[in-house]
Parts: structure tokens; sequence; C-alpha cells
């Protein structure tokens, strides 16, 4: 059955709590929806988040559900509806099955990698995890929470917003927190990238690396690549005595490139647990910091080492709305496998979508428009989330990405 969805933007908390409480007492006769949730999850934009330990009780209070997950952010995302700049809350109740599921946080540690529900089912397969952007070692946070899970597969975000909270059966920050489903919880994730290669880039493997710094790719110095893929014809131009107007042409390239974004998407290790479970090529989302022309050198936000594989990338407006669609469309394939070979109805039951706060009407054109997009896509399904300052997908931190998991 599916999930029962209520949201609501109000000045008053208190309002928006008892709004959405009245929302989700509507589906108590309807048998298409779940008659006995267990577990709910919680999104608050920032204008709410001074009230998120009253709201949370009162949640608590009134459903009679103690475990509860969510964020704050300083946007939420609502079934088609994207809540920005205004005081909102968005509530999903899901059941699952008795031991099934276990919120953990610094407080409340996971289920053992070993451990087994009483159905026999491996306890810790999979995970929801909210983070703290503040956290120490992010990057080695998140690997090491991969790690407790079977799979290896995380899903979620990094808290936005100007107070960075998270809930775990209480409102807390630092750290990761989430809830770890067993492996007879029933759900399918993607991740769907928002910056894509430049037209007519190549992938390229990192033959020389300093930290942050990319000085060779495929033994050639990093900046000539660069202009390269984005079609600036002549490296010559930017030496010291070459003429003004050819450097002038070459960095007015460089400035509009800059202006719609220029990034690197540095390929998963070989043994990273999402490239292993998906098939196509897959990448993280780095920013281009700093170009030397004079050292033929690139600078990037991140750590690079010899061997890495990247392209150079760009924000693709098309790409992104080609990307969403495609995630969308493999989950319905795999939703429309299972039913084949079940002989016997499979429907998605809820959604979480995590999507970075560089998307939404800043990609996508308009308000809403990012998450009608997936309503059409897969129907009218409960769905809530966040825009995150940054998205978890297998053991990666991405930018500029959506990752969408459904429950089925």
């Amino acid at each position: 059955m599916r999930f029962r969805l209520a949201h609501s933007a109000h000045t008053d908390w208190s309002v928006a709590v008892e709004e959405c409480l009245l929302l989700l007492a509507q589906y108590a006769g309807d048998d298409r929806y779940t008659r006995t949730p267990n577990l709910g999850f919680l999104y608050l934009t920032d204008e709410l988040q001074p009230h998120a330990e009253r709201i949370l009780t009162l949640l608590k209070s009134r459903t009679g559900i103690p475990n509860w997950v969510g964020a704050v952010g300083s946007a939420i995302c609502a079934g088609s509806t994207e809540y920005t700049d205004e005081p909102a809350m968005a509530v999903l109740l899901g059941h699952f099955k008795p031991g099934s599921f276990n919120v953990f946080s610094g407080m409340q540690r996971p289920p053992a990698l070993t451990a087994r529900t009483d159905s026999g089912a491996e306890a810790a397969f999979t995970a929801l995890v909210h983070a703290d952007p503040a956290a120490h070692d992010l990057p080695d946070l998140v690997v090491d929470m991969a790690h407790k899970v079977v799979s290896g597969y995380l899903f979620g975000g990094i808290s936005s917003g100007r107070q960075t909270h998270q809930i775990a059966d209480r409102v807390l920050n630092g750290g990761l927190s989430g809830v770890v489903f067993a492996s007879d919880v029933a759900l399918v994730s993607r991740v769907t990238q928002g910056v894509h290669p430049l037209p007519g880039a190549a992938r390229h493997e990192v033959t020389q690396a300093n930290a942050n710094l990319i000085l060779a790719l495929d033994g050639r110095p990093a900046f000539d690549v660069l202009l390269e893929d984005a079609g600036i014809r002549a490296r010559a131009g930017t030496a010291d005595d070459a003429p003004r107007e050819d450097f002038a042409r070459v960095r007015a390239q460089l400035q509009a490139l800059g202006q719609r974004g220029l990034f690197v998407g540095i390929e998963p290790a070989a043994g990273d647990a999402y490239r292993e479970r998906t098939p196509r090529q897959d990448y993280v989302v780095r920013n281009v910091v700093a170009l030397d022309p004079s050292k033929g050198v690139v600078a990037v936000a991140a750590p690079v080492e010899a061997g890495q594989m990247l392209s150079f990338c760009t924000r693709d407006e098309a790409a992104a709305r080609k990307d969403l669609m495609r995630i969308c469309s493999e989950i319905r394939s795999h939703l429309h496998e299972l039913e084949e070979a079940a002989g016997e109805p499979v429907a998605a039951r809820g959604a979480v979508y995590v999507s970075c706060l560089g998307r939404g009407s800043h990609m996508f054109g308009e308000q809403h428009e990012e998450l009608r997009l997936i309503q059409r896509q897969l129907g009218e399904v409960p769905l809530v989330g966040f825009y995150a300052n940054g998205e978890i997908g297998g053991q990666n931190l991405y930018g500029f990405t959506g990752v969408l998991t459904v429950f089925y």
C-alpha cells in the first residue's frame, strides 16, 4: 500500500503541523494507503528549524509513531511541490515489516554487519543518510558508513540552510544520521547528473597530479587538453610572446565557459559500490577553481590521483532533463520486470528525492518543474525530500545531482 503524504506552508509552525495531520488523517479510510505506518520521514525548511523539536514531539504524540528521520533544508520537496524561502514542512508515513529498519545516529548505533532480522534478512543492507556539512572528514565518514551496510550502497544528502539539523528520532546535528534498511525492504535507487561533458569532450587519464592540481592528462599539459575539449583551438595564443588579441580571445572564451560553469567529472574507482551496481558510466562532479596557462595546470576542488579518469563538464539543462527521465525510465523498467517475474502488480509505494541546491528552478527554468517531471514519469508517487549541500549515492558525495529512491 502507498505511503501517506502531507505538506504545508505556514508562518505558524503549529498551524502547519495541524494541516499536515488533517491531511494524513484523510487517508485513514482509503484502502490504497498504509493503515499502520511505523516510520515517519520529516523535512523542514530553514524557517521552521527553530520549532523542529516541538514539531517532532507533536507528530510523535498525534501519530503514535516513535521513529522519525529527516533533515532541514534551504528548500524541500513534497510531491510535485518545491518549497523555497518560506516556512514549510513535508511528512511521509510508511509501513515496513517490524525489525526491517533501524534509525541510527551518533547516539544510536546501526545493526552489526552480520546481524539478521527475525525473518532471516540481512539487517543492515542499505541506508538513507543525512549528513552535517561541518562534519570533519565527511567523505571518509560516508565511506565508513557504506562499509557498515552489506550492499555498500547509501542514498541521501548533506543538510543545507542556515541551521543544518537532522532528525533521527530526535533533532540533532553533527556527523551522520538516518535509517538502515534490511535486505527485505524493496527499494530501487538511481543517481541523475545535472552536469555533463562538454560537447566533443573525451575521457582522459590523469597522468600527473599533485593534491588538487591536475598537471597532465594523457601525458599532455592539462590546460592544453581543456582548451581542445572546450573548442578553443590554440593554446599558443596564451604564451607570453603571443599577440595580445589572441590572449584576449582565449580569456574571453574561458570566461564565457566559466559563466555556464566549468567542472571536472571524476569517475569512481573500480571498487566503488555504485559503479558496480549500475551499467552506465558514472562520475562525481567537482568545480574547476583555477587555471595556470603558463604551467599548463588545472586546479579543481578535490584531490586527484594519477590513474583516475575524468572529463571536463558544464551545466546543461537539456541533458539534465534527459538524464532525469532516464533514471525514471530505469525505475519503471525495474518495477515492470519484477511484475512480470512475480505475475502480480508491483507498484511504487513512496519515494525520497534528494536534489542539489544548484538544480531546481536554477537548472530547470521554473519552480516545481524538476519534481513535476518526476511525477509525470512515475505517476503521483508520494514523495518527500530536500535540496542538499551535496548528494550521497553509493559511497560517493556528489554535486549537481539528484538521488531518487523509490520504495515498492
